[in-house]
């Protein structure tokens, strides 16, 4: 004989059928956005072209594939590590202005070549909001920082890579106090 079905066990069963396409659903909407995450995050840090600051004789080698200098096992990618880079920018020197200070950055890349390319600054306070540091501090920081010529292609087994490149000026009365990383 054949026992009859009750609503109790239909309804358990549906509340397992429910969950099981609720649960499926969320893990591929989480799929989606981790992939959208990775996408966008693989563009955080690159610097584009622009015809307005860059010049058009810089060219990346393969500039899909750049790297941040990080991301090497030899961080520093200079010709005589970090001291023979921060050495000549150490010397730079600057009237003492009281108040003058935080942080300026210069971001850049450096193609298989060695040769380097679309520098940008970027100038914050100690607290990181925007400031707006004296232009001959500015000019100074990035023309000694473009004259900077001993730069190490990036390399990973057979392959050589541009990368992007960062120096961070700690700036204390206008004067440079220390260079990072």
């Amino acid at each position: 004989m054949h026992q009859p079905v009750s609503y109790f066990s239909i309804n358990n069963k549906m509340k397992y059928i429910v969950l099981f396409f609720t649960l499926s659903i969320c893990a591929c909407n989480n799929t989606l956005k981790k992939d959208h995450k990775h996408e966008y995050l693989r563009h955080v840090g690159d610097i584009p072209f622009d015809n307005t600051l860059d010049d058009p004789a810089f060219r990346p080698c393969n500039e899909e594939s750049a790297r941040v200098h990080h991301n090497f096992n030899n961080p520093d990618l200079y010709e005589g590590e970090k001291p023979a880079m921060i050495k000549p920018l150490m010397q730079l020197e600057f009237a003492k202005i009281e108040g003058e200070s935080g942080y300026i950055t210069i971001r850049f890349m450096v193609n298989c070549e060695g040769k380097t390319g679309r520098y940008r600054v970027e100038q914050l306070d100690f607290e990181y909001k925007d400031k707006k540091f004296n232009e001959k501090i500015i000019d100074s920081l990035l023309s000694k920082t473009k004259s900077l010529d001993k730069w190490i292609p990036a390399k990973s087994e057979d392959f050589v890579y541009d990368y992007y490149k960062y120096l961070t000026f700690k700036i204390i009365d206008n004067q440079i106090k220390d260079i990072l990383p």
